[in-house]
């Protein structure tokens, strides 16, 4: 009986990653509508340059900094939020709608093999079961686009390295944020994507927004705020805790979250694919869960 049941301890974080994931949903919206009024690199500079400010007190708050950690945690900011900016507005760009939707469901997966194969953490058989029951789910969830069309071959290619981009920040924040307390992680990372982005902006155009009010400004704030100082925070803070392949499993709410979300906000019907998905996903989640190892045939008796 108790092997099938969750840590007491690990219910916290299964909220912080329900939460987490919640608030990412809502900047799939929340970013249509900011780009109304922003470009895509000063609304990323903007979200990393509050999300900086937000930690930048915690920066010297916990284990002290060496060489090394500066240029790893810089370097990741990067990595994970400067160079996948670029890769993914190309690649979507030259791509199509179908190779983008599967390439975020692919994400997760991807998260959870590279903790396996560089962090060399179990990955149970359930769970492979689980990522893989999952990335068909969201699939699913997407209305099961098709790729294969020719001559976007470039532009598939750019959303693969994003998407291997993401998967590296994944992996490695979950050692960052054990070397180093999970706030001065966050604030490094955002401090390193912040001034990677900013080239980019400078390249491209260096706009700024001349009338920025009512909602695009709005949705900017949500988007700085909870989704990028909170949300990520939650996602360190969490990674530090339990397995990569369990954070990973959670990734897969977001396209539930985020089509029920859009269906609120411009009412349509769904279909019968993203309740057949979304149940896939649900139980993705249980069979993936993380148990209570079973006790001794000798503790049982007693």
């Amino acid at each position: 009986m108790r092997a099938h049941l969750l840590r007491t301890q690990q219910y916290p974080d299964l909220l912080s990653l329900l939460a987490m994931n919640l608030i990412w949903a809502g900047t799939y919206p929340a970013t249509g509508l900011a780009l109304t009024a922003a470009s895509a690199t000063f609304l990323t500079m903007f979200r990393l340059l509050t999300g900086t400010l937000v930690f930048a007190p915690f920066l010297f708050r916990g284990r002290p900094w060496t060489a090394s950690k500066i240029v790893r945690t810089l370097g990741l900011g990067v990595i994970g939020f400067s160079l996948p900016l670029v890769l993914q507005t190309q690649g979507l760009r030259a791509s199509t709608p179908a190779m983008a939707a599967i390439s975020i469901a692919l994400e997760p997966l991807l998260t959870a093999l590279m903790a396996s194969l560089l962090l060399k953490e179990r990955l149970p058989k359930a769970r492979k079961w689980a990522l893989a029951l999952a990335a068909v789910g969201a699939w699913a969830v997407a209305g099961f686009p098709r790729p294969g069309v020719q001559g976007y071959g470039m532009g598939d290619g750019l959303l693969v390295a994003a998407l291997g981009c993401f998967a590296i920040y994944n992996v490695y924040s979950s050692s960052l944020s054990r070397m180093l307390s999970p706030q001065q992680a966050t604030a490094a990372t955002f401090a390193g994507g912040f001034l990677g982005t900013v080239p980019l902006w400078l390249a491209t155009g260096a706009q700024v927004p001349h009338h920025w009010s009512g909602p695009p400004l709005w949705a900017a704030l949500y988007l700085a705020v909870l989704g990028t100082a909170v949300a990520y925070f939650l996602w360190m803070l969490t990674a530090s805790r339990i397995p990569m392949a369990i954070m990973a499993l959670f990734l897969y709410i977001q396209p539930v979250l985020g089509v029920v979300l859009s269906a609120w906000i411009t009412p349509e019907p769904m279909t019968g694919s993203f309740y057949l998905g979304s149940a896939a996903i649900l139980l993705a989640l249980y069979l993936g869960r993380d148990v209570i190892p079973a006790a001794p045939l000798d503790e049982q008796a007693m």
